[in-house]
């Protein structure tokens, strides 16, 4: 009788554990019901970290878009049409005749009512895709996966945040009428990574290259004191919302031809001077020039058919004479080149931060030279010699700077949650590469080129410059016809140098007529800046 009386008690006390904790359960399930139906939330988009210039101004999350939530009434409706494409009109219409509430990207902003707000919500790329290829661009999920988007893929995604629309709702899920509709997660994340482009030096140099005309081109802009690489620029450009429309153009926009190597031709010819120089060779050493020379059995043209006569070291730069860079580097030796261009930079990549490389280029060794004939191509950037527009730009900077070797940067650093700049990134010494007095003559050489040399279009009346033009072979053919790679390169103030530039022109033809004019342009706007 006891055991029976035992196991009816157990029985009744296992039944009402259980009651209470179905009892629970329902409680539970209750407030998670409630609190579904007491709102519907929607997300409209993603706002990541920011990508600020030099200055702190955003690259990305720099310009705004309009999103309209709409409580499913005719007024909202009525607001909306005309202000969305007609096929997202349509969609729109059949989601309210269900009851249900929208929120869609709008052309502009919208007066608000108790049945609709515009929020403004930070758009991630201008409207002009501003150094797109240096920012790069992030896939469906928002993770990055080209440019500072994936190299900093981390700290840019670290605040990320949802851009949300609240509508109220009743217990039956519908939108209460009367109730105001919220928006939250649109405020723009103030951690990110700082760049050293400065925005108006970078849309200063886009523009220059897309008003001449330019098609898969590239231009660098460098501060000569510090090596900051204030404006990156490769043409065409794409559209970082969606890359899909470029993945088979023929004109590879998506490639940052800044980073990539080029046939150079005659901008490398200061490099050439500077061995010369370094070796003890005089400015004064003279040459006559026919217009050709030939050597075990090769023929090399000056650009000149008839010859520019008997030159010296100053105006063989200013007139781009070949011969005469033959002759001198013949004289000054294979090695002693390769070991000042080494120096400069070229045939070493330039690293600007994990998964961001500048390419090395190439560049030939001293024993691969092992010819007149090599030489002779070499002396005047032509041969295996392949560089960078950036390597062209950095070299330019060298000379400007006395003959200083600085790695060129792109990273400043970082900034935490409240937009203060943490963890700045430490540079590489400088080297002083080629003597001052050597860095001084070359100076002169290519202020020449601009006042009476091959670079006179480059010249300007509001700003002194210097530089130097090329027409470099490629050794490939469109229509029968050779492609030139046409460049630019060069400083400004000359008298006093502030910036480096260098320009490129895939098939641009001579770079005195397509590229002197570009730096001519860039010079004169950054001037005034000054």
């Amino acid at each position: 009788m006891r055991r029976r009386a035992f196991f009816l008690f157990s029985l009744m006390v296992f039944m009402f554990s259980a009651v209470c904790v179905r009892l629970y359960g329902l409680s539970a399930g209750a407030k998670r019901v409630s609190d579904s139906y007491s709102s519907k939330t929607v997300d409209v988009a993603e706002v990541r970290g920011t990508v600020y210039d030099c200055r702190m101004r955003p690259l990305t999350n720099g310009e705004f878009e309009y999103y309209a939530a709409a409580k499913p009434t005719n007024e909202a409706l009525a607001k909306l049409k005309g202000r969305v494409l007609p096929e997202i009109f349509e969609s729109v219409m059949k989601r309210m005749s269900k009851g249900n509430p929208v929120a869609v990207k709008v052309d502009s902003y919208i007066r608000p009512s108790e049945n609709i707000i515009t929020a403004k919500v930070p758009k991630r790329y201008c409207s002009a895709f501003t150094a797109c290829h240096v920012i790069g661009s992030v896939d469906n999920d928002g993770n990055g996966i080209s440019g500072i988007e994936k190299v900093f893929n981390s700290i840019l995604s670290e605040n990320n945040s949802t851009v949300s629309f609240r509508f109220s709702a009743n217990a039956s899920g519908r939108v209460m009428l009367g109730e105001e509709i919220s928006v939250s997660g649109n405020e723009i994340p103030k951690n990110g990574v700082v760049l050293t482009l400065d925005r108006d030096i970078q849309q200063i140099t886009e523009s220059a290259l897309d008003e001449s005309g330019a098609g898969c081109a590239a231009a660098v802009v460098i501060e000569i004191e510090s090596g900051a690489v204030r404006a990156c620029v490769s043409r065409p450009i794409y559209d970082q919302n969606d890359i899909s429309q470029s993945l088979n153009d023929e004109k590879s926009p998506l490639i940052n031809r800044a980073f990539l190597p080029f046939s150079v031709g005659s901008v490398f010819k200061p490099v050439v001077a500077a061995s010369a120089l370094e070796k003890g060779i005089t400015e004064k050493f003279e040459y006559t020039c026919t217009g050709s020379v030939t050597h075990n059995g090769v023929t090399f043209h000056c650009h000149k058919e008839d010859g520019h006569g008997t030159v010296d070291m100053a105006d063989a730069v200013a007139y781009s004479c070949n011969t005469y860079f033959i002759a001198l580097a013949i004289e000054t030796g294979a090695k002693n080149i390769i070991n000042t261009a080494s120096n400069f930079g070229f045939g070493k990549e330039t690293d600007f931060v994990s998964e961001m490389v500048s390419s090395a280029g190439n560049l030939p060794t001293s024993e691969e030279l092992d010819s007149r004939a090599a030489i002779a191509n070499v002396s005047f950037g032509q041969g295996s010699l392949l560089a960078t527009p950036v390597q062209i730009c950095s070299m330019m900077a060298t000379i400007a700077r006395g003959g200083v070797y600085v790695s060129p940067y792109l990273i400043e650093g970082e900034t935490d949650a409240n937009g203060n700049l943490t963890r700045i990134r430490h540079y590489e010494e400088r080297k002083q590469i080629i003597s001052r007095s050597t860095a001084i003559k070359i100076k002169s050489f290519l202020e020449k080129v601009v006042e009476y040399g091959s670079g006179s279009r480059a010249k300007s009346d509001f700003v002194s410059v210097a530089g130097k033009t090329a027409t470099a072979q490629t050794g490939k053919m469109e229509s029968g016809e050779e492609i030139y790679n046409a460049w630019f390169a060069g400083y400004f103030p000359a008298d006093e140098p502030k910036y480096a530039v260098a320009i490129l022109k895939e098939n641009g033809g001579e770079g005195a007529l397509s590229c002197a004019p570009v730096f001519k342009m860039i010079a004169e706007k950054v001037n005034s800046l000054m």
